[in-house]
């Protein structure tokens, strides 16, 4: 399922990601929140990618993620920037599909990151609330990001596709980004 150039590429951009979020989380080494944390913003990225993964191969297809030098450099930046750029590489689609197949695929990595959300969102009436609504936010962050329609973000494919369902995903990511920032 997975070649040994996509595992390097994969841990590269794991880094790097995981490196973004440390920054966001102020690299505060000495607080167990800061790891949680962290590994959550890197899980929703993994997840996210492997979706669009096996999107791919349940749709006939195969996917590899591949860095992108630009969106590496771009993500080793906001390490040190105040504006965030996630985009190491992505998922790319092999083999013959149509705008419905890449329209599919593409929804899968924003939905993923939506439905991790959602069981977050029940989650975060817990005492570990606090701890939860990060999780919730940095979900609902990935997937407004990815579902901007342009570019090669996911939202472009996905509008291409079907515009009522990038829209009713980019409307519920949208709420939940004001709901994770209000709660975190």
């Amino acid at each position: 399922m997975f070649r040994s150039k996509e595992v390097v590429n994969f841990a590269i951009g794991a880094i790097l990601v995981w490196s973004v979020g440390a920054s966001l989380l102020g690299f505060n080494l000495r607080s167990y929140t800061f790891y949680l944390n962290s590994v959550i913003f890197l899980l929703a990225f993994i997840l996210h990618e492997l979706a669009h993964k096996i999107a791919a191969s349940r749709n006939g297809l195969y996917g590899e993620f591949n860095l992108s030098l630009w969106g590496a450099t771009l993500t080793l930046l906001s390490i040190f920037l105040p504006l965030k750029v996630i985009a190491p590489g992505a998922v790319v689609i092999f083999g013959h599909a149509n705008i419905e197949k890449i329209g599919k695929i593409a929804m899968w990595g924003p939905l993923t990151n939506i439905i991790i959300a959602l069981i977050m969102l029940p989650l975060m009436l817990t005492t570990y609330g606090r701890l939860l609504a990060v999780a919730f936010y940095l979900n609902a962050f990935i997937a407004t990001f990815n579902l901007l329609p342009f570019g090669i973000l996911d939202g472009k494919k996905i509008i291409e596709w079907n515009k009522m369902i990038w829209l009713i995903l980019f409307i519920q990511s949208i709420l939940y980004l004001i709901l994770g920032y209000l709660k975190v």
